[in-house]
This record gives C-alpha cells, sequence and structure tokens, in this order.
C-alpha cells in the first residue's frame, strides 16, 4: 500500500515485479523511446496522490535526460551488444549489474527531483494523467495505442499503490 512516507524504490521494488509490469514497461521503452524510470516515478507520484503540471514533468525529463543518456543508455547499450555479438556470459551480467545499480541509484535522486518539485500530496490519485504527462515531458506524443498501454499500467499501478 502507498502512503506518503513510501519512497521511490520501495514502491518500484513492490510495482515492478506485479504480473505483467515488468514486460509492458519494457515495450514502452523499446516501441516509444519511453524511460522507464520515468515512467515509474510517474505511476508512483499519480498513486501518492500528488497534482503535477506537464510543465512540472518537463523540468523533471530534463533533470533526467542527463543521466539516461550518459550513463544508463551507454550501459544498456553495452549490454546488448555483447549479447548480440555472441559475448561472453560473465561480461553480460556484469554490465546489467553496473546498470541496474545506476537505475536504483538514479532512482533515489529522482526521489528527491520529485519531492523538491511536487511537495505536495493532497490530490485524488490519478496515475494516468502523471503518465500522460511524463509521455508529453519526453516529447512523445499520447496516441491511441501509447494511450491503451499507459491505461494498462496505470490499472497495475493502481493495484499495486
Amino acid at each position: 500500500m502507498l502512503t506518503r512516507k513510501t519512497s521511490l524504490t520501495d514502491y518500484v521494488s513492490q510495482l515492478y515485479p506485479y504480473p505483467g509490469v515488468e514486460s509492458l514497461l519494457l515495450r514502452l521503452q523499446n516501441e516509444q523511446d519511453l524511460d522507464v524510470l520515468l515512467l515509474l516515478a510517474a505511476c508512483w507520484l499519480g498513486c501518492g496522490g500528488r497534482a503535477a503540471t506537464v510543465a512540472d514533468w518537463r523540468t523533471i525529463c530534463a533533470w533526467q535526460a542527463p543521466w539516461h543518456q550518459k550513463v544508463i543508455g551507454p550501459l544498456r547499450a553495452a549490454r546488448m551488444a555483447v549479447r548480440g555479438l555472441g559475448g561472453d556470459v560473465a561480461l553480460y551480467a556484469r554490465f546489467k549489474e553496473c546498470e541496474q545499480a545506476a537505475e536504483w541509484l538514479q532512482l533515489q535522486r529522482l526521489e528527491g527531483e520529485c519531492l523538491r518539485l511536487i511537495p505536495d500530496a493532497d490530490a485524488p490519485p490519478d496515475c494516468l494523467q502523471h503518465l500522460i504527462s511524463c509521455c508529453v515531458g519526453q516529447g512523445v506524443v499520447v496516441n491511441a495505442r501509447l494511450r491503451a498501454q499507459l491505461e494498462e499500467l496505470a490499472e497495475r499501478a493502481a493495484e499495486v499503490g
């Protein structure tokens, strides 16, 4: 159950392994080029009753972009290259471990940034609106197909939160 004191990392620890969530997030990442950490933060903020505008999401996305582009993206690319080139299993695992460590560190930092911009939690829970605003903040147009995927994610997030 999500409370005002539930950290982003604790929430993600519950949501990510929830049935269907990981595969849906990876589809959104691979098909729409969306940042999974931002989507997880959107679920956390939305289920936690924190109201945010598209402008807030643009600020969060701009803050997140350098870490994603310079740290997480290159680690992911190296991991996928090792796998795609029939590389060493141990090396693949080390890249994956580094990538995940970078993501968990960034989730902790992302929580602080989100709470700095959006300190109040007095709005009714609205995970879907946060997810839509998060996509718009990343420069992705929300068409009918994407909206259906976001609705599915919001439903699963609400079940956890």
